[in-house]
């Protein structure tokens, strides 16, 4: 191994971390904000329309520019309590990535809860597998969050960008795309292991 791959992947603990802990708290923090709301619009058509709208068009807006749309909104909200929220960090990051994680939970949790039987666990496996996407989009998204000050395994990549080491930003890549697919093959064993109870629980 080089030096250069040597120094790399030095820095990919550290940022892998702290991929992971911005990931996983927006991951969760969408899944605290759609599942109550899925489960009223599941009963509510009208509401089920309005919440998956708003969720479509969180999802044109281009990573960068909502990373961005952060900025302006928190300084200002900080300058109206007296200081006190940074709009650099983990606050802007953590809000962007959560809106991102909204779509495809938000969709299969209510798709799952109107289309069953309450009493059915069918609805079980249609929700894993919103939350399925949502994290491997929002592993994906989350490298973005280095424009804004949080650590994450963008620094690699950015890194690499502006300083023209493609070594930075293959072990970036790599490393993002290493811990979207284990996540994704998690996730995905944990869906299946619900259908098999499912099916062992019909028969």
């Amino acid at each position: 191994m080089t030096e250069a791959w040597k120094q790399a992947f030095a820095r990919v603990p550290e940022l892998l971390a702290a991929h992971v802990q911005i990931s996983v708290s927006a991951l969760v923090l969408a899944m605290l904000i759609c599942l109550p709301l899925a489960i009223w619009a599941s009963r509510a058509p009208k509401v089920a329309t309005f919440t998956l709208a708003i969720a479509s068009l969180i999802q044109t807006i281009p990573g960068l520019a909502l990373l961005a749309l952060f900025y302006p909104l928190l300084l200002g909200l900080s300058a109206l309590i007296g200081g006190g929220i940074s709009a650099f960090g983990f606050l802007p990051a953590l809000l962007a990535l959560t809106l991102y994680a909204l779509l495809p939970i938000l969709r299969n949790a209510v798709t799952g809860l109107a289309g069953v039987d309450p009493a059915v666990a069918e609805a079980a496996p249609t929700i894993m597998a919103g939350i399925r996407t949502a994290a491997v989009w929002t592993i994906g998204a989350a490298t973005l969050s280095t424009t804004v000050g949080q650590p994450s395994l963008g620094d690699l990549i950015f890194a690499g960008l502006q300083t023209q080491n493609w070594t930075l930003v293959l072990t970036g890549c790599l490393f993002s795309a290493l811990l979207a697919i284990s996540v994704d093959l998690l996730l995905g064993l944990i869906e299946m292991g619900i259908r098999k109870r499912r099916k062992i629980l019909v028969w």
